[in-house]
């Protein structure tokens, strides 16, 4: 009876060890599977982003003439965060939340909170934001910069509009 409880406390162990490493196994190669998606973009100025939505942005700054890093890490209050853009002129931020999920939203509120707790200038952008982006990057640009007279582009090809529309 003892040798039965043992062998079948080692199949036990034996079992969960398998299962976890099938688990790994997965994991693993999903993850590659996610890789082999498109998951860079190059933009005008030779930034390569992660998006599409990412692209639109960094193209539209390029466009306005706005100098600006893509992704880098500073630290704020002690704590490391990651933007997505720095326009250097202006010590501003911008931060395009194009995904969701319960891990993402949790962190978007972080990150905000520290923006915020370290009084720096941020611009955050929604995904819904992209329907009619220049306008409302425009629109959120000029609470921080007086942008005066822009240029507009067409929001399907990014060439640049005359007045006639406007």
């Amino acid at each position: 009876m003892k040798n039965l409880i043992f062998w079948f406390f080692i199949g036990g162990i034996l079992f969960i060890l398998i299962y976890y490493g099938i688990q790994k196994l997965i994991k693993y190669f999903s993850k590659l599977e996610e890789q082999l998606k498109a998951t860079s973009f190059k933009c005008l100025d030779g930034h390569v982003v992660r998006s599409k939505g990412e692209s639109i942005i960094d193209n539209y700054l390029h466009k306005l003439g706005l100098a600006h890093k893509y992704e880098n890490t500073i630290k704020i209050k002690g704590e490391k965060v990651k933007y997505d853009w720095y326009l250097t002129d202006y010590d501003i931020y911008i931060e395009y939340w194009g995904f969701f999920g319960k891990a993402y939203l949790k962190r978007k509120q972080e990150k905000i909170h520290l923006y915020k707790k370290g009084k720096l200038k941020l611009i955050s952008v929604e995904d819904i934001m992209l329907a009619d982006i220049y306008t409302n990057l425009e629109k959120e640009l000029g609470k921080f910069i007086e942008l005066g007279e822009l240029k507009k582009y067409c929001p399907n090809c990014g060439n640049e509009l005359d007045n006639r529309l406007f």
